[in-house]
């Protein structure tokens, strides 16, 4: 794989800032062009004034009464006068729709979703019903798929009957952009009139969709037409910044969250959102700053750390990213992620024995974690005896038995131990996933050059290097085969070859070495210094560990 384990873990977006940001979702929208428990009562009052204007003036008189007494805040009396009305006008879609509006009002919305399901019934053409139905499941949507699929059946249904209702189609654009179905979600918005269609919500909706579509300057446009708009507020780049980010479009992101904190200060988790969409967008400098200031705010919050030590590493400053790890682990000394996180860190700076004490630390703390075990088994491999490994990684593919890194790891366990029988049948299997099948070509051509059976080694070593050119430890197995079997000039290509990709590689230096011994090339005396400097580092382990680290299991973020 072409990135480290290192940088998935910390690239992946944290699930709980992700959390806020859909509960932040749902809420705001159902703000939008009708909002809350008051859109529903000016809605239902015009709905009621309409509904009455079809009906005898008794009807009128005790709807209105009705209303009035809703607006003036006396929901107890508003109840008993709609108790008296059902007696008078049983099944009757206007009195339950106002009913409804009682009932969410007192806090009761499964009393409320019931009365407007009801008016729905009886007055099957009643807008203003299908519209507070949709708004009481808006409110309680977040998270909720199979609340929102209702609530859209709900617009949809309102739609047949009001085609050109703006809050109707917005509405279903919400859901449907929310269920990832963005062209429909496109088909509602460009339905709306002008002045629905500029307002913020809808600008942002249009962003995100053309967004998601590919539509790269549709998108940029509506994304200006909102930075510039006037009562732009971060929520309306919180909303779609899953949208954008999916889309790889995290600098329309960066430009929605900067407009508005020209506006307005930023909350703390519009400041962090702005800090993860730089981070997202490649503006790791800014990224560090930005939650820099998000942390100074709040010197507790162990979840910026995380985020502060993923942009580090990904600047390359791993001291940087200890460093924050550190300071995570002493707010929460009882969160398995930190050390976690921390041991991994610790493998770029080469430190075998600092990265199993943390990795340690995290299994003792969640010992049924299978990728705490994974890890703290395959460094437990390299860091002391091979076979304290096999415990963690028997453990690991106990959990997951059909994943080839956890095959592959243990093969090479058995191959560390010298065992090579049992790691040869590991690693056959570990041949047989396109995932690991060129690390373990790689591994059983080593078993077969160490047993002496070159044409074995040669053919497996091939094998691994067809699949995988770029491996620089294959190529170096290779031209040491060659070494052996004394095909120099084919030795000193592949060695080359190594060499051009990774110039420390240990193997590559020795079997240079061992060529130049064995045909008096002139170059060996600078090459036996070079390769006394490169000895020094322990390459050969650093570059093994990294080997079966990057090849990982599925990510996990639950402790």
């Amino acid at each position: 794989m072409d990135r480290s384990v290192e940088e998935k873990v910390f690239r992946t977006r944290p699930a709980e800032a992700v959390e806020k940001v859909r509960v932040h979702l749902c809420r705001s929208y159902s703000r939008r062009i009708a909002t809350g428990l008051a859109a529903i009562l000016v809605a239902c009052v015009l709905a009621t004034q309409s509904h009455a204007e079809q009906h005898s003036p008794a009807y009128q008189t005790i709807l209105l009464t009705i209303q009035h007494t809703i607006e003036s805040g006396d929901l107890v009396g508003a109840h008993a006068l709609l108790a008296q009305a059902s007696k008078r006008y049983p099944a009757d879609g206007g009195i339950e729709n106002l009913l409804g509006v009682v009932e969410i009002q007192q806090g009761h919305t499964n009393a409320a979703e019931q009365a407007f399901t009801q008016a729905i019934r009886h007055s099957p053409r009643l807008t203003s019903a299908y519209l507070n139905l949709g708004r009481a499941y808006m409110l309680k949507a977040t998270n909720n798929k199979q609340v929102q699929a209702k609530a859209l059946l709900v617009y949809e249904r309102a739609l047949t009957i009001a085609p050109a209702n703006a809050e109707a189609n917005y509405q279903a654009a919400v859901l449907l952009m929310l269920a990832q179905n963005y062209q429909r979600s496109l088909d509602h918005l460009l339905k709306l009139d002008q002045p629905a269609s500029s307002l913020p919500g809808a600008l942002a909706l249009l962003c995100a969709d053309h967004a998601a579509l590919g539509h790269k300057q549709e998108s940029e446009r509506a994304a200006s037409a909102l930075a510039t708009h006037p009562d732009l507020t971060e929520a309306d780049a919180i909303e779609i910044l899953q949208a954008l980010e999916t889309a790889g479009r995290s600098d329309l992101a960066v430009q929605l969250l900067t407009a508005a904190a020209a506006r307005a200060p930023l909350s703390p988790l519009g400041q962090r959102s702005l800090g993860l969409a730089q981070e997202s967008a490649g503006s790791l400098s800014d990224a560090r700053n930005t939650l820099e200031s998000v942390f100074a705010a709040d010197p507790t919050s162990t979840a910026v750390l995380v985020d502060l030590a993923r942009v580090a590493h990904s600047q390359k400053d791993y001291q940087g990213a200890l460093g924050y790890l550190a300071h995570g682990r002493d707010l929460t000394p009882n969160d398995p992620r930190l050390p976690y996180y921390f041991g991994l860190v610790c493998l770029d700076l080469k430190l075998l024995a600092e990265s199993r004490k943390a990795l340690g630390e995290a299994v003792k703390l969640a010992p049924e974690n299978p990728d705490y075990n994974f890890a703290m088994g395959t460094v437990s491999e390299f860091a002391q005896d091979a076979t304290l490994a096999l415990p963690y990684l028997n453990k690991y593919h106990g959990m997951r038995p059909q994943d080839p890194a956890g095959i592959l790891a243990i093969g090479t366990t058995y191959f560390r131990a010298k065992d090579f029988d049992t790691a040869a049948t590991w690693l056959k299997q570990a041949a047989a996933s396109p995932k690991t099948a060129s690390t373990a070509h790689y591994y059983l051509g080593r078993i077969a050059r160490q047993q002496a059976r070159l044409d074995d080694a040669l053919a497996e070593l091939n094998q691994a290097v067809a699949l995988k050119p770029d491996q620089a430890e294959a190529l170096a197995e290779l031209g040491q085969v060659y070494v052996q079997t004394r095909n120099y000039p084919e030795a000193e290509k592949q060695l080359s070859r190594a060499l051009a990709i990774n110039p420390e590689n240990y193997a590559a230096n020795f079997s240079l070495l061992q060529l130049y011994a064995r045909t008096g090339d002139s170059r060996r005396e600078q090459q036996s210094k070079r390769f006394d400097d490169i000895k020094s580092q322990n390459e050969t382990q650093y570059q093994d560990v990294m080997r079966i680290i990057e090849i990982r299991p599925q990510e996990s973020s639950a402790p």
